[in-house]
């Protein structure tokens, strides 16, 4: 057996259609204070300031971001500058000694110092 329902349920208002009009149209005068225009036209300025202080904030981030990664150059740079300047030391440290000196004085200039037994002769 095959029975369908075609029994529908409708509700209908129980008021009248004039009564919504008057609470609608009393709702709209009394809803918001200064009238609707002037809170469409308060909001849509306020989202244009919000609007304008989300783009400053997300322009600030990025300076900072940017800023941050010429520091970070600079001290990577500044770091490799000194260690540089450590070999650097280091090698002016060994040309400067005595032993050095010596040693490239008689290989460029063939000036030795003279041993006890050397002989000088003055003119």
């Amino acid at each position: 057996m095959n029975y369908q329902n075609s029994v529908r349920y409708s509700a209908q208002p129980s008021v009248g259609a004039k009564f919504k009009t008057r609470v609608r149209a009393r709702r709209t005068s009394a809803g918001l204070p200064g009238g609707a225009v002037l809170w469409v036209a308060a909001s849509k300025i306020a989202l244009v300031i919000v609007f304008v202080v989300f783009c400053i904030n997300l322009w600030f981030n990025f300076s900072i971001a940017r800023g941050d990664k010429s520091i970070q150059a600079i001290e990577a740079a500044s770091h490799k500058l000194r260690e540089e300047q450590i070999v650097l030391l280091a090698q002016r440290a060994n040309l400067m000694s005595e032993k050095q000196v010596l040693n490239r004085a008689g290989d460029e200039l063939a000036l030795f110092v003279p041993d006890e037994n050397q002989v000088f002769k003055l003119r």
